[in-house]
């Protein structure tokens, strides 16, 4: 059994140990504070613990052939991490990673490097974005939609049934980042053909297409043998529901009397609450909701899209389905909170696997995804405001 340190050992341990980690702290703060990487010096060695003669006053001598430990002044030994002894700043690591980035290499430099082909990301202000390709790109997909709802609804349909398919492919290529892996092939076809299923046989047929395509990324799961099958088949099954389901009901509403008219509210609520938001959170936006989740969402914005929501529902619902100007008054109330709800729960998703947007498809504003996180969500509640509230679904 080893021997317990005596009185001495424990002063020693308190005059020469600890205040070395003292000093690694304050120089991990220093290079936060800086930008620098930190210095690398000697280490001490530590303390031996005496017994026998060492006990008497001796000291052990390192033997023919050691090297004395190197210690990196605010970077512990790996030893020292997740034992509670030495934890670096957040901010030291930072500065030490974005120092050691910003410091070109002759490898870097080179003609056909990787880092030397990597274009600068562009600061577009308070924008965010790409602001004339952001509204090109919405434009054009907006005047598609309208179109094909006024002249051929059908034909929105497929619109409905492709975008459902590249961001089921975007949202399984992200959550694959978590170490899980997203059944892309059943999830993807049990998506398409719950559209299907919904457009040409109601509802009842999506639960049974919804049904079956749960059993097939089981087997599918099942037959691939993977290490992790538990958090596949909940991965596959989240994205099946968050994408196939939400969407089936936006193809349920088309459905019904005046389901194109429908649609087209649905669509000009949610976007107008987008619009609005962005506005008045550009223009005066300072107090965040919600800044660990997205930092940009503002109070003010929020207020924006209850606007600008409020707004079309009273107008579409006077002008053109003749229903009480209350009816505007409360889309304007619960469409807007949905929809953030919706912004929110996706930019929490893609903070946790560390990604700015879901793709890249669509210039200006990110992945197909990126545009459907305030529809999904919404679908369904629109749907329930639409059969009970009156002058809409009869």
């Amino acid at each position: 059994m080893a021997q317990q340190p005596v009185d001495g050992e424990k002063r020693e341990l308190y005059t020469q140990e600890f205040p070395r980690r003292r000093d690694a702290i304050r120089a991990e703060q220093e290079a936060a504070r800086t930008g620098q990487l930190p210095v690398v010096q000697p280490a001490s060695a530590p303390p031996a613990h005496r017994t026998g003669s060492s006990a008497a006053g001796a000291k052990d001598e390192p033997q023919p052939g050691e090297t004395q430990p190197q210690a990196v002044v605010g970077s512990p030994p790996a030893s020292a991490y997740g034992h509670g002894l030495v934890t670096p700043t957040p901010e030291a690591e930072k500065a030490a990673e974005a120092s050691s980035a910003d410091t070109p290499t002759a490898a870097d430099a080179a003609p056909g490097s990787p880092t030397a082909a990597e274009p600068q990301q562009k600061d577009y202000g308070r924008a965010g974005r790409n602001l004339p390709a952001a509204i090109a790109v919405g434009a054009v997909l907006g005047g598609g939609v309208l179109a094909s709802l006024l002249f051929y609804p059908p034909s929105f349909v497929v619109i409905v049934l492709i975008g459902v398919v590249v961001a089921m492919w975007e949202l399984a290529n992200a959550l694959s980042r978590s170490g899980s892996v997203v059944a892309r092939v059943p999830t993807v076809t049990a998506a398409g053909l719950m559209i299907l299923a919904t457009y040409f046989a109601g509802r009842e047929a999506l639960w049974v297409a919804f049904t079956v395509g749960a059993g097939a990324i089981l087997l599918f799961t099942l037959l691939e043998r993977r290490p992790n099958p538990v958090k596949d088949v909940c991965l596959s099954l989240f994205a099946l529901t968050y994408v196939g389901l939400m969407a089936s009901a936006v193809v349920f509403i088309l459905t019904q009397p005046e389901g194109n008219l429908l649609v087209i509210l649905f669509l000009a609520l949610v976007v107008a609450s987008d619009i609005g938001g962005y506005i008045f959170g550009v223009l005066w936006g300072k107090h965040p909701i919600a800044p660990k989740i997205s930092p940009k969402k503002s109070w003010e914005g929020y207020a924006g899209s209850a606007v600008f929501s409020t707004a079309v529902g009273i107008g579409v619902a006077l002008w053109v389905f003749d229903a009480p100007i209350w009816t505007g008054l409360v889309f304007g109330t619960v469409i807007p909170a949905f929809a953030t709800l919706g912004d929110f729960a996706e930019s929490m998703i893609k903070r946790d696997l560390d990604l700015k947007d879901m793709g890249t498809l669509l210039p200006g504003h990110g992945g197909v995804m990126d545009r459907l996180d305030s529809i999904l969500p919404t679908a369904p509640v629109a749907l329930v405001l639409f059969t009970f509230l009156p002058g809409f679904i009869t």
